[in-house]
């Protein structure tokens, strides 16, 4: 759902994608991941087979070693659509059983790994019902970043894979001296300040670089195939990107500012816990040695 930059009590949604529809209006076949690290995200069936698996080339890719790297795919067959297994290791199931080959009913549910993923041929009261349920469980309902126990799930299985692939990068962010915005204007201000400021950050994160609120004015972002450096250089940008964007009121301008601590996988830790530790540390030196400013050592 789009928000403009002027209204921030509604913000985009990172990474789960709005249904789409055919010119009648109608929604189009889709799947829809109910349960897993992917959780929320969903992909439209048209002609071309959706392969499912580990593989980043499949069309909906699930990097789990619980998934095969070409698991199974779905495709259309006339008015209908089949999903075959592709050889897995552990095979693909269909509502509770293990298939080779099967046709697909409205509202089938499909186990790929440790994932859970819906069928639908269209809009549904239950679709619709899975999709507020996944609203509510994966995102913060302010800034539309995922929430914490989310934002952590995600974070645990990215640094997972970073040991055997490419490095993996964490920026814990916190806005300065948050708690006098409250104190002085009241909480309806600093929940403004904290749209304004979660649509900035949106605006510059490259698609599907996970978001998450940790909580209050704390914020994170993993960012994948980056070293130290290069992360440090964008949360660079992040903060200046902040503090030249002021929070416009009735009555006043607010001008905010952001410190940011940086850790990399494997240089800080080898262990999602280990990321975080280091990454808050330099976090709280940041702001200990003058706040508004990037601390990755």
């Amino acid at each position: 759902m789009a928000a403009s930059k002027n209204n921030t009590s509604e913000t985009d949604r990172h990474s789960v994608g709005t249904p789409a529809r055919s010119e009648s209006g109608a929604c189009k076949p889709r799947l829809i991941v109910v349960s897993g690290m992917l959780l929320g995200q969903q992909i439209e069936l048209g002609e071309a087979p959706v392969i499912i698996g580990r593989s980043s080339d499949c069309a909906l890719a699930m990097p789990h070693p619980s998934v095969s790297r070409q698991h199974c795919h779905v495709r259309r067959d006339g008015d209908r659509y089949l999903i075959e297994d592709l050889g897995s290791t552990n095979r693909t199931f269909l509502n509770g059983k293990p298939i080779t080959r099967a046709e697909l009913r409205d509202g089938d549910q499909i186990s790929v790994g440790n994932n859970t993923i819906k069928f639908f041929t269209g809009a549904s009261l239950e679709a619709n019902y899975h999709e507020e349920l996944i609203d509510l469980a994966i995102y913060d309902s302010l800034t539309g970043f995922f929430n914490h126990r989310h934002f952590r799930a995600l974070l645990d299985e990215h640094v997972a894979g970073a040991r055997t692939s490419a490095p993996l990068s964490l920026l814990l962010m916190d806005l300065d001296c948050f708690k006098q915005i409250n104190d002085r204007h009241g909480h309806p201000v600093g929940d403004q300040v904290l749209g304004v400021v979660a649509q900035v950050i949106r605006e510059l994160v490259p698609a599907g670089a996970p978001l998450g609120r940790l909580g209050g004015e704390e914020f994170a972002l993993t960012l994948r195939g980056k070293l130290l450096a290069e992360a440090t250089a964008f949360a660079e940008l992040l903060r200046g990107a902040v503090g030249a964007r002021p929070v416009e009121l009735r009555d006043a301008r607010l001008n905010v500012t952001l410190s940011i601590g940086v850790a990399q996988s494997g240089a800080d830790g080898v262990t999602s816990a280990d990321l975080l530790r280091c990454a808050d540390a330099r976090m709280y030196r940041a702001k200990q040695t003058g706040r508004n400013r990037v601390c990755a050592v």
